[in-house]
């Protein structure tokens, strides 16, 4: 590899490549842009990047590594993808040493534990992606002193708890600001040739910013799995905390977040009603809450998201009349309402007039009766 010691970007993506990642690659040490993706990479041992290094982006995702996530990168490190690998162990310690990360993905792995008070120090985090693994307790309170957090993918672990009410302080989510990727300023536009006694022949000629060879970030909105265009990133705020095991209520202080785009907190546990505040998601264009133990009338304050373009409310234990508005009106898909105690409204079409009192009011109200009419006639 010595003449390959000044490359500055390599592209093995989708090559098929099984075994160890050769270590040889910590050699180059002009490199900046390293894809080993979509291969049968495999082992858990990973090369030793002199921290001082110029490596920006590191795409390992989607091969069969294994052990402890690796932190044996530059310092200076902007983009790490791990997902869909063999990942295990809790997430180490001194991973909060890449401290310049932006992007950190580690969805559908093996990671167990809790999530690390130390994820908090990575000041420069922009989208923190723990989405499908085996994470435990619950979501540290200092995590909202991200303030350029902007997609924050919890979903599908064990976490439970609950939802802690700092959240509201995640800034970027409450603010737009208009965060654009230092990779591109740092990597620049040259031809590379990789030598033949490498893995195979691929020029490259970057000729616009190398953020258009980041992957388009997988999110579940809308029931569906999508990929989110990267070019789009910066225009987005997503918060799914969905399928875990949270309890308790939504916190009051949720409405705050006024720049979140997206919200699922489908499949938990959670009581109570749906925060007033809510009206106060202003950019909102989907929100998930379905399958939980949410109880009482929607809010009429939800007729006050204008952008909302998707609603599921289905699977709790709400009743009275769905507000109506610009948008709520919009929102009739009664499978979006299904499986409640008794909803009403121009959605559904369903008649709030002939919706019957809820059963458990009835039952309340005859045993008060029946007992009113016992304590009469004993009385007589």
């Amino acid at each position: 590899m010595g003449q390959a010691t000044k490359m500055r970007i390599l592209i093995l993506s989708g090559n098929n490549i099984s075994g160890p990642i050769p270590t040889s690659i910590s050699n180059m040490l002009e490199l900046m842009l390293l894809d080993l993706s979509s291969n049968r990479f495999s082992g858990n041992k990973f090369p030793m990047f002199n921290p001082n290094s110029l490596l920006l982006y590191a795409d390992l995702s989607s091969n069969k590594l294994s052990g402890q996530v690796p932190t044996t990168f530059s310092l200076g490190i902007k983009v790490l993808l791990l997902s869909q690998n063999e990942f295990s162990h809790v997430l180490p310690q001194n991973l909060s040493n890449l401290n310049q990360l932006e992007y950190l993905d580690l969805h559908s792995n093996n990671i167990g534990g809790e999530i690390p008070n130390f994820l908090s120090q990575m000041s420069s985090l922009q989208i923190l992606n723990l989405r499908n693994n085996s994470s435990q307790g619950s979501i540290p309170i200092h995590l909202s002193s991200l303030s350029t957090l902007q997609i924050l993918d919890f979903s599908s672990n064990n976490l439970s708890e609950i939802i802690p009410h700092t959240l509201e302080s995640l800034s970027r989510m409450i603010n737009h600001h208009d965060v654009s990727s230092s990779i591109s300023s740092n990597v620049t536009s040259q031809i590379i040739v990789i030598p033949e006694n490498w893995f195979l022949i691929h020029t490259i000629s970057i000729a616009k910013q190398t953020d258009l060879l980041l992957h388009d970030l997988e999110v579940f909105w809308k029931k569906l799995n999508r990929g989110l265009p990267n070019k789009n990133l910066k225009l987005y705020t997503f918060l799914d905390l969905s399928n875990n095991q949270f309890s308790g209520e939504i916190p009051n202080s949720s409405g705050g977040l006024k720049n979140l785009k997206s919200l699922n907190l489908s499949q938990n546990k959670l009581s109570g009603r749906i925060p007033l505040s809510f009206g106060g998601l202003q950019s909102l264009e989907s929100i998930d809450i379905s399958h939980n133990n949410l109880f009482g009338e929607s809010p009429y304050t939800l007729a006050n998201l204008f952008e909302l373009s998707y609603l599921d409310l289905s699977n709790n234990k709400l009743e009275g009349r769905i507000p109506s508005g610009p948008q709520m009106d919009r929102m009739n898909d009664p499978n979006s309402y299904a499986n409640n105690n008794g909803l009403c409204g121009m959605q559904i079409k369903v008649s709030c007039e002939k919706v019957p009192s809820h059963p458990k009011l009835k039952e309340e109200r005859t045993k008060k009766r029946s007992w009113e009419t016992w304590f009469s006639w004993n009385m007589a």
